[in-house]
């Protein structure tokens, strides 16, 4: 029986990092409602998060990758992954000045919903924190370019970019 304890590590040490309270800067990569069909179809996803914290000596910056890889992705045949078995691995790489400090996690879980519940509390508590940064750090609040896609004749719910 695989247990999503491990998950909940991930899951943990990611909350950790948002809620510290030198945190003055974050952002994320991937469009979550996209996410779970992406998964229904490839048996694979992930997102990304950047975080920037005050430092004694300046600035300490995070970059967080998770991807998500159900068992048997990528065989063919599969109609979908929902009830799959997967693992889940974290990429943690801490900038501070020149140095560069890489950390890795890996977990498993049971489903897609399994998966999907530690993605939820990840994405709740990203858009609190985003929330109470931007009210305390003004200049904080910049702006990000917008992802252009050029497409014809497919509508987005059958997108799958970005991926």
């Amino acid at each position: 029986m695989i247990v999503s304890a491990k998950l909940d590590r991930i899951t943990s040490e990611i909350v950790r990092l948002l809620n510290d309270p030198s945190l003055r800067g974050l952002a994320t990569l991937r469009h979550y409602p996209m996410e779970k069909r992406i998964y229904a179809r490839f048996g694979r996803c992930g997102f990304a998060l950047d975080l920037q914290f005050d430092s004694e000596g300046g600035t300490r910056h995070v970059s967080i990758l998770v991807e998500a890889v159900a068992k048997g992705s990528g065989r063919g045949g599969k109609r979908g992954y929902l009830h799959s078995q997967g693992t889940a691995t974290a990429y943690f790489v801490e900038l501070v000045g020149n140095s560069r400090r890489t950390r890795v996690m890996r977990s498993t879980y049971r489903n897609l919903d399994d998966l999907f519940s530690q993605v939820e509390k990840v994405r709740a508590e990203f858009y609190r924190r985003y929330e109470e940064v931007r009210a305390r750090v003004p200049e904080a609040v910049g702006r990000v370019e917008a992802e252009v896609f050029h497409s014809i004749g497919v509508r987005e719910p059958d997108l799958f970019l970005g991926v």
